[in-house]
């Protein structure tokens, strides 16, 4: 098991590995002789070998401990003291491979303060939404005082950096970005229109006094704007323990990090506060748009929940940016009221609970779960819980650690959108209290520590007691050389222990190793049928398998047991015999012997006669045609067992009466092909042979290289009368055409170019006809 490969020496080592236990019992595994480990898995020290009393047994569980109490409400309590997660503080005592479930409730406390920033884009294109809000502002406010008595509003507005590309610099367009005949305000990047307050009427008094204005390009400087109300906590007036909703209204894309160079700027966004005391973002044309993971660390530190309330046409666009921000949602935009209950479900939707790593280290793993029945919106970096409004919900995470920590360590987590965190002090469950004791003793011989039943002793010192003395022994080099095997050069070849100059091998449940260099084990023998000496052993001797009676072989899989090989068939040659008389029982199997004529008998049970090996025979068979190896002479001394018998008109179906093999080889001396059948009765091979020879017939060369020639000067005058009759045909329509045109010509006026009329006529200019 892992646990005895870990080899481990004291109690603390032994629960370092996962799945261990350690026995403290002193009659445990006290024999000089052996070595046995007293760190294995706890079924096995309490069923295995000498047994561990079950109170002796060291294998302590993951365990925590924490303060109680309630939840309590806002109305109980103090702003900032309400208490919705419980318990806020737990001490973790985490054992390697022992996970540790943690129990966690929460529920929202009733009138939580609620803190809502509405961002608007206020370019020309958003006209009629600012006209949208104006209408709605005050049943906004109305009806957000329905879910929590202390909410608060504010306002901000934003545009676009005030450089080329995003805007025309031309001194009129700066001044009027719109068109003359419906003037608007000079473009802004983002501007704090109404810090957060409690007075709805200041907010809807504010909504009423802005104006649009506009842009050139398409996309919005929307996330300078989000970053600036995210960071500036003191001028928009974020609470700190308060919901913190940012609403998000606009009908076009946003420009992110990168897109500021076409504007010449180069300087990363560095997501700190830059308004000045009228609340505009002064730092816009110095510094360029936020990256999008720049922007959700931000929300996630700052603990805000995003609503973006967007237009149809850009609904997929912002859809993709919630899937990055956590607690985030999108709705549609439209012109009624609908825009509020967009809201409301908003935040009735951020009632999903979703757990954010605040301090996390390396080594410790934590995984929060939900409660069995209830849903899971699967964001990444956490679990989601649908949970009814201000209604208990129970959490377990489930914290877990690979290996011990070197010193305690602390996990903080958080659930998005809430300033209540929970502290974790984890450490872990690596030592035992029974290795507290420190003076030597005088069960290990005043040269170690007993601790957990057993010895710990000092350097230079070993042996279930510390007596013995490794620089008595010879030296140490000279004792370590009485353990090393000269074979493998390895001290106890890593099965034991050098103890005072000899090898004390190490025992488990399951193994057993001895030898004097503690070379041997019953494990190592030669395997069948995917068991140690095929599970039919005695002992495995030092790789050597002493099997049981009715067994032998390296891995005793050879079975002495001849039953095996009677034939009880009705068609048996001779049940009474292993093998039909026809064959040896070898491990329960039948290997069949050669015939008298030289071939071997075939079947499970040898029951079927052999057939004769057409190759061996070939000789003798060549004999009836006078052809072969032999000479006639030959064909008597070497052939004396054959009888051979010529047969005319043979097929290739004829069967000579009884068992029958039929061959056909090639005569190697005229390439002719042969014919016989075979049978062995008695002793005597009898043969039948055809009387004539099949003989392959060749082709005359000469004339396939005549043919040859012939098709190729045929093939070459076809293609020459075929090419003729082509150009013919052609050249007779061509003549056909020509004749045609000749009879019917068709001739056009024309005018000599160089021919002159023989008069000419001038007129004076000077000439005026009447005067």
């Amino acid at each position: 098991t892992q646990c005895t490969e870990s080899k481990a020496k004291s109690c603390s080592d032994c629960i370092s590995v996962p799945g261990c236990a350690w026995c403290e019992d002193s009659n445990y595994a006290n024999n000089p002789n052996v070595l046995i480990s007293r760190c294995d898995l706890p079924e096995n020290l309490l069923t295995e070998g000498e047994r561990c009393p079950e109170n002796a047994i060291i294998n302590p569980k993951s365990n925590q401990s924490s303060p109680g109490g309630p939840h309590s409400n806002v109305g109980e309590s103090a702003v900032g003291t309400a208490t919705q997660i419980r318990p806020q503080i737990i001490k973790a005592q985490v054992r390697p491979g022992d996970p540790l479930n943690i129990e966690l409730s929460f529920k929202q406390a009733e009138d939580y303060p609620v803190d809502l920033y509405y961002l608007l884009d206020l370019s020309k294109s958003m006209e009629n939404d600012l006209n949208s809000l104006r209408a709605l502002g005050r049943e906004l406010g109305m009806s957000m005082q329905n879910i929590t008595r202390d909410f608060r509003l504010g306002f901000g507005s934003f545009i676009d950096k005030t450089v080329m590309p995003y805007i025309s610099t031309v001194p009129a367009k700066i001044k009027n970005p719109c068109s003359d005949k419906a003037p608007c305000v000079p473009t802004y990047s983002f501007h704090n229109d109404l810090p957060l307050t409690p007075e709805i009427e200041a907010f809807v008094t504010s909504v009423n006094n802005v104006t649009h204005s506009s842009n050139l390009d398409n996309p919005e400087g929307g996330l300078d704007a989000m970053m600036q109300a995210i960071v500036c906590k003191e001028s928009i007036n974020w609470r700190k323990d308060a919901t913190h909703l940012l609403v998000y209204s606009t009908d076009a894309s946003f420009h992110y990090a990168g897109d500021g160079k076409l504007g010449g700027i180069v300087l990363p966004n560095d997501g700190r506060c830059y308004l000045n005391s009228k609340g505009h973002y002064y730092n816009a044309n110095y510094m360029d748009y936020p990256s999008i993971g720049h922007l959700v660390r931000k929300i996630t530190s700052h603990s805000i929940q995003p609503i973006f309330a967007v237009t149809s046409n850009v609904i997929q666009t912002y859809t993709n940016l919630q899937k990055m921000i956590p607690k985030s949602v999108v709705g549609e935009l439209s012109g009624d009221s609908s825009n509020i209950q967009l809201i409301q479900d908003a935040y009735n939707d951020t009632e999903r609970i979703r757990w954010a790593p605040i301090h996390w280290v390396t080594g410790v793993a934590c995984h929060p779960c939900y409660d069995v029945g209830t849903d899971s919106l699967g964001h990444r970096g956490g679990i989601c819980l649908i949970q009814p409004f201000h209604s208990q919900v129970n959490f377990t995470f489930t914290l877990s650690t690979e290996k011990c920590l070197t010193s305690p360590v602390q996990v903080i987590v958080s659930p998005y959108g809430y300033n209540e965190v929970v502290t974790i002090n984890v450490e872990s469950l690596c030592d035992c209290q029974c290795e507290e004791t420190e003076a030597p003793t005088n069960n290990c011989s005043g040269h170690g520590n007993y601790q957990c039943g057993s010895c710990v002793c000092e350097s230079g010192f070993t042996g279930l007691d510390c007596s013995c003395d490794q620089k008595d022994v010879l030296g140490i080099e000279s004792y370590l050389a009485n353990c090393t095997d000269p074979t493998t050069g390895v001290v106890c070849n890593r099965g034991g222990e050098c103890q005072c100059g000899s090898c004390i091998c190490t025992q488990y449940a399951n193994k057993k190793i001895d030898g004097k260099y503690c070379e041997c084990d019953n494990t190592s023998c030669k395997r069948a049928g995917g068991k140690v000496c095929n599970g039919t052993w005695i002992c495995c001797d030092c790789g050597d398998c002493i099997c049981e009676p009715g067994w032998k072989g390296k891995a005793c899989e050879c079975t002495l047991e001849q039953a095996l090989c009677y034939d009880h068939s009705d068609d048996a040659l001779d049940s009474t015999k292993p093998c039909n008389g026809n064959g040896e029982c070898e491990c329960g199997q039948c290997v069949c012997k050669l015939s008298q004529g030289g071939a071997k008998f075939r079947g499970q049970y040898c029951e079927t006669k052999p057939l004769v090996v057409c190759d061996i025979h070939r000789d003798c068979i060549q004999c009836a045609w006078h052809t072969g190896n032999y000479n006639d002479t030959e064909c008597k001394t070497q052939c004396m067992g054959y009888n051979v018998t010529v047969v005319s008109g043979m097929t290739e179906d004829y069967q000579y009466s009884g068992y029958s093999q039929e061959c056909r080889f090639t005569d190697l001396s005229d390439d002719c092909t042969y014919q016989a059948n075979f049978e062995e009765i008695d002793g005597i091979i009898m043969v039948e042979v055809e009387p004539d020879k099949v003989c392959k017939t060749y082709a005359n060369p000469v004339y396939i290289i005549i043919g040859i020639i012939a098709a190729i000067v045929g093939i070459g005058l076809a293609i020459l009368l075929i090419w003729k009759l082509l150009t013919s045909i052609k050249d007779a329509r061509e003549y056909k055409n020509f004749q045609k045109e000749s009879q019917n010509p068709k001739w056009q006026g024309g005018e000599n170019p160089i021919f002159k009329k023989a008069t000419s006529t001038f007129k004076n200019p000077m000439y005026s006809a009447g005067k």
